[in-house]
């Protein structure tokens, strides 16, 4: 048995270009489980620690009919926490369970609640009923009991009603590991949802039982030429870009301690930026002084909600003019986040500015 807080380090946040969710990890089997909507159109995402630590993982099974995807690390996780199942757990109507996860993108995040119903029927299947906090984001994650014994994946809930979440059982996370056993070579396959057989292929009809396949997800979502252009300038840096995937058109990394962030914002303008320091308690005048004279030209300084950010902004017309005008916005991407690194620890020496909060956790100052 695990405790809750042990269970942090054995719950992960999943990351696309197309959304965030949460995932949990089995020690034996070397395997993390998630949902299949959080990773659908990839064969490969980013997995992230509560430490912001991120690594790359491979998706090796999926059944969509189920909505529940396999995951494998490329590199060995080093973590002893694990989540594990326990056969004989009998759940009951208000019981008292936990939803782990990251929602909306957030850091690691605990909710409480009851079991509702331990065996609601919807649409032909079977969920556990809860009470607790489900957002977009916790999609993937765990719900467990008091004593830290797995309940289910948190799935979905209801839009437009209150404290009405479902989880999908255990009995089928036992599935998808017994079947995932046989993929020795942990490559993408498809569960047939009828027999449980893998399908390594995209084919119409499962090879063990004849149900039919859904042989469209093995495509993956192809990125645009804006998205590619993006990752390429990222990849420069020495940097995996699927490891920087944080949502649609959105990339998020830490250059050494900073945080670097580039986002489109309004179809328009391309930004690079990134939260340097907080605003430090005396000595303003001199700081303030510096920001607004020092020319760090074609970046600039700025203050907002009490951070210090350096930041690019270009208009996306200016980047597709020729050649010449790609290869500089790409320099400016990769110089930003170099600068960043270098100008968080000047103002830390000069200014006696606090790191930024978002700085990587293990390099603050």
């Amino acid at each position: 048995m695990q405790t809750l807080d042990n269970l942090k380090n054995a719950t992960f946040k999943i990351l696309t270009s197309s959304s965030t969710g949460s995932g949990f990890y089995f020690k034996n089997e070397d395997i993390i489980i998630t949902n299949h909507h959080v990773v659908q159109g990839y064969k490969k995402v980013a997995i992230e620690d509560a430490n912001q630590n991120r690594t790359l993982a491979k998706v090796i099974l999926i059944n969509p009919d189920i909505d529940i995807a396999v995951l494998k690390t490329e590199a060995p996780l080093t973590i002893e926490d694990s989540f594990s199942i326990n056969s004989s757990l009998t759940l009951a109507t208000r019981q008292k369970v936990y939803a782990l996860g990251y929602p909306f993108g957030m850091p690691f995040t605990i909710t409480e609640g009851i079991i509702s119903n331990p065996e609601q029927h919807m649409n032909g299947k079977h969920f556990v009923q809860t009470d607790a906090a489900i957002n977009p984001g916790n999609s993937g994650g765990p719900l467990v009991t008091e004593e830290g014994f797995l309940v289910g994946i948190n799935s979905s809930k209801f839009n437009n009603a209150d404290n009405m979440g479902f989880a999908i059982p255990v009995k089928e996370i036992i599935a998808a590991i017994e079947s995932v056993s046989s993929n020795t070579n942990h490559q993408f396959s498809l569960q047939c949802p009828s027999c449980h057989a893998l399908t390594y292929e995209p084919v119409d009809y499962c090879n063990n039982c004849g149900s039919q396949l859904l042989k469209d997800e093995f495509m993956e979502e192809e990125l645009g030429d804006l998205s590619n252009f993006i990752e390429q300038a990222i990849s420069e840096l020495g940097i995996n870009p699927i490891l920087t995937r944080a949502g649609y058109e959105y990339w998020n990394y830490h250059q050494g301690s900073s945080e670097i962030r580039i986002f489109i914002y309004k179809r328009d303008y391309l930004y690079v930026t990134s939260p340097i320091n907080s605003i430090p308690k005396e000595n303003l005048l001199d700081l303030y002084t510096y920001l607004i004279s020092s020319d760090h030209k074609p970046f600039k300084l700025g203050i907002y909600q009490n951070n210090i950010f350096i930041s690019y902004r270009v208009h996306i017309s200016d980047i597709f003019k020729d050649e010449v005008s790609q290869n500089d916005v790409k320099d400016k991407i990769k110089e930003l986040a170099l600068k960043a690194d270098e100008m968080d620890d000047y103002l830390v020496d000069e200014f006696n500015c606090p790191m930024s909060t978002y700085a990587k956790k293990d390099l603050r100052r």
